[in-house]
């Protein structure tokens, strides 16, 4: 009789049916089920999918950290898409109606910045950036005059 070994299915589903060896077994995700060691060498060609039961704690470690890793790239990808969107929206709330400073030429952000009396560092040139430092100072302006009241 041939030797028996121990092999764990650590692939991404909850169940997996045999279909490399054709033996019809079912593999439940992380639980050993014994097989004859010819083939036990014939699934242990898939690393990715079966493990020796030896192996185990060492690859739910691994598949922990990922996730976790994959985790946080998710939520840095997150807060890098907020903060892209909250850089690109250039809309300001003056006296309870909104105003789209994206749609202002320097002169039209000249008059609002002297209009709100501003006080804007940077050079005037490139607009975009110009648009960006009048938007940011406005902010700030209408913050302040929040937390006054």
């Amino acid at each position: 009789m041939a030797e028996k070994i121990s092999i764990v299915y650590i692939g991404p589903k909850a169940e997996k049916k045999d279909t490399v060896c054709g033996t019809r077994l079912k593999f439940k995700r992380f639980e050993p089920v014994s097989v004859e060691s010819d083939i036990a060498s014939r699934f242990l060609d898939f690393p990715e999918v079966w493990v020796k039961e030896s192996e185990v704690d060492e690859i739910k470690k691994k598949l922990e950290a990922k996730a976790e890793a994959e985790e946080e790239a998710r939520k840095a990808a997150e807060e890098a898409a907020k903060r892209a969107e909250a850089d690109a929206n250039m809309v300001v709330i003056v006296d309870g109606e909104e105003v789209d400073l994206g749609k202002y030429s320097s002169k039209q952000l000249d008059t609002f910045v002297v209009a709100h009396e501003l006080e804007v560092e940077g050079p005037k040139k490139p607009v975009n950036d110009y648009r960006k430092n009048v938007r940011d100072a406005f902010r700030a302006l209408t913050s302040e005059e929040g937390n006054e009241e």
